[in-house]
């Protein structure tokens, strides 16, 4: 189960939630998921901008 905020986009914002999601979906369907790994590395800048900003570091 994953609990957010109906009015946030999750998916774009968590690269690490939207990796397990789509490994989890391909699991079920095809029995594995071997997915080669993305650069994520602006992906989480964000994540980490945002979280600083939230704290007020």
């Amino acid at each position: 189960m994953i609990g957010t905020y109906l009015h946030g986009p999750l998916l774009p914002k968590n690269p690490e939630v939207c990796d397990w999601l789509l490994a989890r979906a391909l699991e079920r369907k095809y029995g594995s998921a071997d997915l080669s790994p993305l650069d994520d590395s602006q992906e989480k800048e964000a994540n980490a901008y945002v979280y600083e900003r939230f704290l007020g570091k």
